[in-house]
């Protein structure tokens, strides 16, 4: 157990190469998408669980309520908890990309996840972005994580193959949203929170957005913003079909 409670930490999950999952809707998402899961912990009654430990071949270690607490990051946690390997990450080889650059939150990161894996985007993790694989994000993404490839970058140029055009968010002074339909593949870059995109990244990308807001709010958070232009990417209200492979 003091292996598993370790993984609520970056440093424990980086030298383990595993990270935790709670609840059973987690669990399914990640044994549906094949992930490797070596131990599943959960409540002597939970026998869905216990049933889906089996199933995919990990250990079935009951515990009790108050254990089960101590292993999960959630104050009142829904049983099972269950410790997964983190696969190898690369910059996803085609298609579209939603990508995170500079986003510390991690429950915006999580829902920039979910929404790539919505509108068939690949997600790529810039720098200076959270843990992919922190519980917090894990939940956030709702699955998301097995339903559509993830990478990391360190530069833009890991983000240009495929003949990707670079799109910037910005505050001020860029296009319409709509640009975004005449474009054959892109890597949407969204900044963080508190910034933006650093002013060298969006000098250096190819287009620059931004989202008109007439109500006169400054801005958006990067999760709404980022899943607003995924619409818009995918063919939006119009309802067009897109041109992408």
């Amino acid at each position: 157990m003091a292996a598993a409670v370790r993984l609520h930490r970056k440093r424990g999950r980086s030298a383990s190469g595993a990270t935790l999952l709670e609840g059973p809707n987690l669990l399914a998402e990640a044994i549906a998408g094949g992930a490797s899961i070596a131990m599943v912990f959960g409540l002597p009654d939970d026998h869905r669980s216990q049933e889906a430990a089996a199933g995919c071949g990990a250990e079935w270690v009951p515990v009790t309520a108050a254990v089960l607490r101590k292993l999960a990051t959630t104050p009142e946690p829904q049983s099972p908890v269950a410790v997964v390997a983190i696969p190898d990450v690369a910059v996803p080889a085609g298609g579209d990309l939603l990508v995170a650059w500079g986003v510390s939150d991690p429950g915006n990161t999580g829902t920039l996840i979910r929404t790539a894996a919505a509108f068939g985007m690949g997600f790529v993790a810039g720098p200076d972005t959270a843990d992919l694989w922190s519980p917090k994000v894990l939940r956030s993404a709702a699955g998301g994580h097995w339903r559509t490839p993830i990478g990391a970058a360190l530069g833009l140029e890991a983000l240009r193959g495929a003949d990707r055009v670079l799109v910037a968010t910005v505050v001020a002074d860029g296009d319409s949203p709509g640009v975004l339909r005449e474009l054959r593949r892109a890597a949407l870059l969204i900044g963080g929170e508190a910034h933006g995109l650093p002013a060298e990244i969006a000098a250096a990308a190819d287009v620059r957005i931004t989202i008109p807001m007439p109500g006169g709010t400054e801005s958006l958070n990067a999760a709404m913003a980022g899943a607003i232009l995924a619409y818009e990417l995918s063919g939006g209200a119009s309802g067009a079909p897109s041109t992408r492979d």
